[in-house]
């Protein structure tokens, strides 16, 4: 795997991690995503600006870390790409961190889901209907 950054897609997405939990809302279709501990660690890391090598290089410092760690990584990537949640960054390297009971917990793989339960509620939120030249103008 070619070593890589990669930042949030802030033009769509808004992000907070919580308790360890990260959660991330697509505000275009209301779609929200969640993570796992071990998927919200490597998550925060690429935010914080490590680099695919320094977090392939974190995980691999864990007791019990699996031959296949690199191809994890790289699906959970792929997830996240497809999702549109990340892109391509410019190139830093800033050293990983990694909480090793939550590799361990989640059995070093690292999950991302979609959820499209509530999507008709998010967008139906009124902040949708804001401009930036007019504001937000509510019905009466």
């Amino acid at each position: 795997m070619e070593s890589k950054n990669y930042r949030l897609n802030e033009s769509k997405m808004f992000a907070d991690i919580t308790d360890g939990i990260a959660i991330i809302i697509n505000a275009a279709t209301g779609i929200y995503y969640g993570m796992n501990g071990y998927g919200t660690g490597i998550f925060d890391n690429l935010l914080a600006g490590s680099s695919t090598d320094d977090i392939l290089a974190a995980i691999q410092e864990i007791p019990g870390a699996p031959a296949n760690a690199e191809e994890s990584l790289s699906a959970f990537l792929e997830t996240m790409l497809g999702f549109e949640i990340i892109l391509s960054a410019e190139a830093s390297s800033r050293k990983a961190s990694l909480v090793a009971k939550d590799a361990v917990f989640d059995q070093f793989i690292p999950v991302c889901k979609e959820y499209k339960d509530v999507q008709e509620l998010l967008y139906a939120d009124p902040i949708h209907e804001v401009s930036e030249e007019e504001g937000w103008k509510p019905e009466k």
